[in-house]
């Protein structure tokens, strides 16, 4: 098998949700791997659980053990055999994954239905909080870069010749991968702003 699969347990084809996965360097120079698709025993609750950042990463101090970081998302219509993300960490701390999810209440009472919006991995750059991040959008149906433009709908409305309404898509200088951790914005209008990330929370030191 390789790294991959290793990983996940299974062929990337096969996932059917993303899933960050860390390379990490010990005392001794050695490295191990982590990923959220492997499960551990939650003591507190007498039951398995999957790997969590918080808990397992940024709580224990493994976040500055970080080398590599990697996503790995599922088969889309825009990448039939799924897409593979790595980001290397060269700054202890310096590393972070969160997802970004809606949450739906039918009625009150209800169960409510969480949709996940984003998954996103990313690293900080410089003091300032600028980072590089890989996004993983099941909207969009497929994985966002530091080099995907981020384009305004409203800023290429327009008329032609007969003074039809038209569209076209008017960059805006940004990029999705691409922002600053004290105010990370979005990239589709459907999704607002993040704004500023809990830093201790996702183990990040500026």
């Amino acid at each position: 098998m390789g790294l991959v699969e290793d990983l996940l347990g299974c062929p990337l084809q096969m996932i059917e949700r993303s899933y960050w996965a860390a390379k990490l360097k010990n005392r001794d120079d050695s490295i191990e791997w982590v990923s959220e698709a492997r499960m551990v025993h939650n003591w507190r609750a007498g039951e398995q659980r999957r790997i969590d950042w918080m808990d397992d990463i940024a709580a224990t101090g493994d976040c500055k053990r970080i080398t590599e970081l990697w996503l790995l998302c599922p088969p889309s219509k825009t990448s039939p055999l799924g897409n593979t993300a790595r980001l290397p960490i060269v700054r202890p701390g310096s590393a972070f994954q969160f997802k970004v999810a809606t949450h739906d209440t039918p009625g009150i009472g209800g169960p409510g239905i969480r949709t996940l919006q984003a998954h996103i991995i990313g690293r900080v750059d410089n003091e300032k909080g600028d980072c590089t991040c890989f996004i993983w959008d099941p909207v969009q149906d497929g994985m966002l870069t530091p080099e995907t433009p981020i384009y305004d709908p409203l800023q290429g409305a327009g008329r032609d010749e007969q003074g039809n309404t038209i569209y076209s898509r008017a960059y805006t200088g940004r990029y999705a991968g691409k922002t600053n951790v004290n105010n990370f914005h979005s990239w589709r209008p459907s999704l607002a702003p993040i704004g500023a990330l809990a830093l201790d929370r996702i183990g990040v030191t500026l």
